[in-house]
């Protein structure tokens, strides 16, 4: 029903393989749902999962851009790592 805590939530289980086995595909498809509609912490996450390539293909190019959407939100860790990215 597109609720984006929800959303979050459940794609943080899938991370994790909390209640279940870990499962980074599922893991990225709910984390995106939840970033698309602003969930900062989401966009974080899926600028990890593409960074380090985690339940699909390595994508340094969406890596920055959730990255950046988070940043621009204020998201600190995000913010630490586009710096890191840019040197």
């Amino acid at each position: 029903q597109e609720h984006a805590t929800a959303q979050y939530n459940l794609a943080f289980m899938y991370y994790h393989g909390e209640g279940g086995e870990q499962d980074l595909q599922k893991a990225r498809e709910w984390f995106t749902q939840a970033a698309e509609q602003g969930d900062v912490e989401a966009q974080t996450y899926l600028g990890v999962m593409y960074q380090n390539g985690e339940g699909g293909e390595r994508d340094l190019v969406k890596a920055r851009e959730w990255y950046n959407k988070a940043a621009q939100q204020g998201h600190e860790r995000a913010k630490a790592v586009l710096s890191e990215m840019n040197k």
